[in-house]
């Protein structure tokens, strides 16, 4: 009776233990050792949409158009490349300042969008923010949710050292996709900056700026 009762227990336990086992193997964020690799703060959401009328309807939301000086053309060219679109899209980017304090600053690239790509588990999206970034999941920084109008393309987060950032992430398994890079631009001034993907393949773009 007893060798039945623990067969039968055995039995109910084994499909809950692999799954839990799989999900931990699917998770590659889940056990990072030492967590956070960086200490990350959001400071600028990059929008994409195949209209322009995508800028009023963040102004709407009471955001304001801050006109940017032309930036030098190998600036753009880095930038078309961490942010991954073309360069003639780069060059004209909108910046608007949010009205409320603490929030990011929106950019806005207007190009054809592309076919929706690949999306991620929350649980793995959470344990990449959290243990890569030491951050939450950024949400979708406009009331209501995500459309087919627009999509984030790049999220930004400035980080303390781009070179420790770079050696962390790297001896920890988290591909970069951009290594460090040093430019100047009109928004940010002097900065240096490396990128990633997050798991929904969002360009997570670290900045170490000047000014910091």
């Amino acid at each position: 009776m007893q060798t039945s009762h623990f067969s039968r227990l055995l039995t109910g336990l084994l499909p809950l233990l692999a799954a839990a086992c799989s999900g931990t193997s699917d998770n590659p964020y889940a056990n990072l050792e030492d967590p956070p690799l960086v200490e990350a703060r959001l400071h600028t959401v990059t929008l994409v949409s195949g209209s322009e009328a995508m800028a009023s309807r963040i102004i709407a939301q009471g955001y304001v158009a801050t006109p940017l000086a032309p930036n030098y053309p190998q600036a753009n060219a880095v930038e078309a490349s961490i942010w991954g679109v073309p360069e003639p899209v780069a060059e004209k980017v909108q910046l608007f300042k949010p009205a409320i304090s603490g929030a990011p600053d929106l950019r806005l690239l207007v190009m054809p969008l592309a076919a929706r790509g690949r999306t991620a588990d929350q649980g793995t999206e959470r344990a990449f923010f959290r243990n890569v970034l030491g951050t939450d999941v950024p949400q979708w920084p406009l009331p209501g949710k995500a459309d087919d109008q627009a999509r984030v393309q790049v999220w930004t987060y400035l980080v303390p050292d781009v070179l420790e950032a770079s050696k962390r992430l790297r001896a920890s398994g988290i591909p970069v996709i951009y290594d460090p890079v040093a430019i100047t631009t009109s928004y940010l001034g002097d900065y240096k900056s490396l990128a990633i993907r997050a798991p929904d393949g969002t360009v997570v773009h670290l900045v170490e700026t000047a000014a910091q």
